[in-house]
């Protein structure tokens, strides 16, 4: 899919053209108020405009993560709620919500198995380097503040950054436990705080927009409908 888009240009084409990404600004964050609209007008209805909203996303959030400063993992939930909103019924809606749910702990688990793949597991170095990598631009730049100097710390101590590498990943593997039981997503949507709060901490990366995700661990306590309740018209 992203190659598509990469060969329409489309991307390049809306940094040239003001008005163009203007517009498609203006469309992508007007679409969730359409849907609350068209939800008190009829479920039909909002289910053909949260089918509109999941072609604007997935135009908006490819064309935004085409530049190197992005990455298209950090916003699946732009990408994945509109199909939960396009369910007419409560069944559907369910069904979606917890598939939602399985494909968040496999992000975590996926995050996991990556390390062990390429082997950034098996290399007491592999922290640094990432950190080295991560923040060369700021450490160069900002001698001298606190964070340079925390950042730097790290770095000449690959054990202690081998540390959260390694406990990052033990974490991420406990997300295999969602697969079998739901009666820990209370304390998963803690570490996914956690996590949230460690990324932008250590890797100045903010990963926000996965936030929505936690919705479906938090709603997962709730059992299937046991019939198909069909909504507004």
């Amino acid at each position: 899919m992203t190659w598509i888009f990469m060969k329409t240009g489309l991307h390049q084409w809306l940094l040239q053209n003001p008005s163009g990404w203007i517009a498609f600004d203006v469309l992508f964050y007007i679409m969730p108020a359409a849907y609350w609209f068209s939800y008190k007008i009829s479920i039909k209805i909002s289910a053909a405009v949260a089918f509109v909203m999941l072609l604007v996303n997935w135009v908006y959030i490819q064309c935004y993560t085409l530049y190197p400063a992005n990455s298209i993992e950090g916003f699946t939930a732009w990408l994945l709620f509109p199909f939960l909103f396009m369910a007419v019924n409560l069944k559907t809606f369910y069904l979606i919500l917890h598939a939602l749910r399985y494909f968040f702990l496999f992000f975590f688990i996926s995050a996991a198995l990556w390390k062990f793949s390429q082997g950034g597991i098996f290399n007491l170095h592999e922290m640094s380097g990432v950190l080295l990598f991560q923040h060369k631009e700021y450490l160069a730049s900002s001698p001298g503040h606190w964070y340079t100097n925390f950042i730097y710390w790290l770095i000449q101590h690959p054990g202690a950054s081998y540390f959260l590498y390694a406990a990052a990943t033990a974490i991420e593997l406990v997300f295999v436990v969602g697969f079998f039981t739901k009666k820990y997503d209370a304390i998963l949507i803690g570490i996914v705080l956690l996590f949230l709060v460690m990324d932008v901490l250590v890797m100045r990366i903010p990963y926000l927009e996965i936030a929505p995700f936690l919705l479906t661990l938090f709603f997962s306590k709730y059992t299937q409908p046991l019939q198909n309740v069909v909504q507004k018209g």
